[in-house]
C-alpha cells in the first residue's frame, strides 16, 4: 500500500469536482491511504468571521470516501497582490506552516501539488517522498508575471513536472528553464464510470426541443457572437440551446431575443452533469475569441465530459488540439456555425467510433495507472 498526499486549493466539500480531488478518490478507492491536504488558512479568513473558510477548516480533518481531508494553517495571508505575490511571500507561508505540514501525513510516498509557492517546502518538509507538481493552469494569466519566478523554483525543486497540456510543457521547458525530461504530459480526464448506463432524464431538462446543443461551465467565458448564430440556427431547426452554468449579461440578453430556443439552466452539480449531457444532441466549447491569454495551455474538462456523453463537439481553437486531435470540429466565425451544426448532427458511425475512443483512452482511471507506474508505486493497493 501506497502513501500519498494531495495538495490543492479547492475546498473538498465543493461541487467543483477538480482532477485532484477525483484522483484522490480513485487512488484511495486502490486501496492506498490517502490525504488531501486542501488551501492554508490564512489571518484573513478568521476575519471574516465564524463563516466560509474557517468553517471549511473546522470541518477537519475528517475522512470521506476513503480520503483524510485536513487543513493547514499559515499566518502569512495568501493574496495575489503585492508583497504577497512576491517569492519572499511564498516562502514564509509555507515555511512558516512547514512544521504543521511534517505532522500532516507522516513519510508519504508521494506529494502532489498543483499550487505555486508549495513543491519547495513540501519537499522540504518530505525529504523522502517523491514530489510532483501538477501544473493545471497557465497560471501568470490569473496571478501575473509575479508568480513566474515561484514557478521556476518550485520546479527545479520537486521530482516531477506533470502538465494537463503540451502547451503548458513548452512553458515550463521554455520560459522556466525545467530539463525537458522532467516534465510529462499528464492530460485531462473523465470518469468514464459515471456516464455508463441510462440515467433519467432531468425534469428541468425534458421540455427543451431536439436537437438540443449544450455548453456547461461558467458562461462569462462564452463568445456572445458565436452563441448568437447557434442560436439562430437551433431555432431555424426547431431545436433548442441549453445553457448550463453560472449567467452572464449576454446569456441572459440571448435568451430574452429567442425565447423558447434558448434556455439558461443555472448550475448543474457535477455528480448530475451525466444525466442531461446524454440526452443532448450536441456540446459547445464557444470560448471568447478576444480573451485567449485565458485560455493559453488549457485542456477544458467540458471536451472529456462531451465525449464520455458520446456528443458530437464544436469547439473554438486551443493550443493542445494539435498535439490532442480531438473528435471536435474547430470554428474560427460566425459563418461557419450553421453547416458546422448541419454536419454534427448527421449520422456519422466513425465519428461517434472517434468520440467514444477517446473518452475511454482519456479516463481518469488510466492516469491513476499512469502516474502510480511512473514513480513505481503498485496500482492496486490492499482491499479497502
Amino acid at each position: 500500500m501506497a502513501r500519498v498526499l494531495f495538495h490543492r486549493p479547492t475546498v473538498w466539500a465543493s461541487d467543483i469536482q477538480c482532477s485532484t480531488k477525483v484522483l484522490s478518490r480513485l487512488t484511495a478507492a486502490r486501496g492506498h491511504e490517502v490525504t488531501y491536504l486542501q488551501a492554508p488558512l490564512d489571518p484573513v479568513h478568521l476575519l471574516r468571521g465564524p463563516g466560509g473558510y474557517l468553517q471549511v477548516w473546522r470541518a477537519t480533518p475528517r475522512s470521506e470516501a476513503g480520503v483524510h481531508i485536513v487543513t493547514q494553517a499559515t499566518p502569512v495571508p495568501v493574496r495575489d497582490i503585492w508583497p504577497l505575490s512576491t517569492r519572499t511571500a511564498s516562502h514564509l507561508r509555507y515555511g512558516l506552516a512547514r512544521p504543521g505540514l511534517a505532522q500532516v501525513m507522516p513519510d508519504p510516498d508521494l506529494v502532489w501539488t498543483t499550487v505555486p509557492g508549495s513543491g519547495r517546502a513540501l519537499k522540504r518538509a518530505f525529504p523522502k517522498a517523491r514530489v510532483a507538481f501538477h501544473v493545471v493552469d497557465y497560471y501568470p494569466a490569473f496571478r501575473g508575471d509575479a508568480v513566474k519566478p515561484i514557478e521556476a523554483e518550485d520546479y527545479a525543486s520537486v521530482d516531477v513536472v506533470h502538465t494537463i497540456s503540451t502547451t503548458l510543457k513548452a512553458y515550463a521547458v521554455d520560459e522556466l528553464g525545467v530539463p525537458e525530461g522532467k516534465v510529462h504530459v499528464l492530460g485531462q480526464g473523465v470518469e468514464r464510470e459515471i456516464y455508463a448506463g441510462d440515467p433519467a432524464e432531468p425534469a428541468a431538462l425534458a421540455p427543451l426541443p431536439h436537437p438540443r446543443a449544450v455548453w456547461t461551465g461558467v458562461l462569462s467565458k462564452g463568445d456572445p457572437a458565436l452563441f448568437e448564430a447557434v442560436a439562430a440556427e437551433m431555432k431555424a431547426r426547431g431545436g433548442s440551446l441549453a445553457l448550463i452554468g453560472p449567467g452572464a449579461g449576454w446569456a441572459s440578453d440571448l435568451a430574452a431575443r429567442y425565447p423558447g430556443t434558448v434556455y439558461l439552466m443555472g448550475s448543474v452539480a457535477p455528480r448530475d452533469l451525466p444525466a442531461w449531457l446524454v440526452h443532448c444532441d450536441l456540446g459547445l466549447m464557444l470560448y471568447d475569441r478576444s480573451k485567449q491569454a485565458v485560455y493559453k495551455g488549457q485542456n477544458p474538462l467540458k471536451l472529456y465530459e462531451y465525449a464520455a456523453a458520446g456528443l458530437p463537439i464544436l469547439s473554438t481553437p486551443h493550443d493542445e488540439y494539435a498535439h490532442l486531435a480531438p473528435p471536435a470540429e474547430v470554428l474560427s466565425d460566425e459563418r461557419a456555425v450553421a453547416p458546422a451544426i448541419a454536419r454534427a448532427l448527421a449520422d456519422d458511425p466513425d465519428r461517434d467510433r472517434a468520440i467514444d475512443t477517446f473518452a475511454t483512452t482519456h479516463s481518469w482511471q488510466s492516469k491513476v495507472d499512469r502516474i502510480l507506474a511512473e514513480i513505481g508505486l503498485p496500482p492496486e493497493g490492499p482491499t479497502p
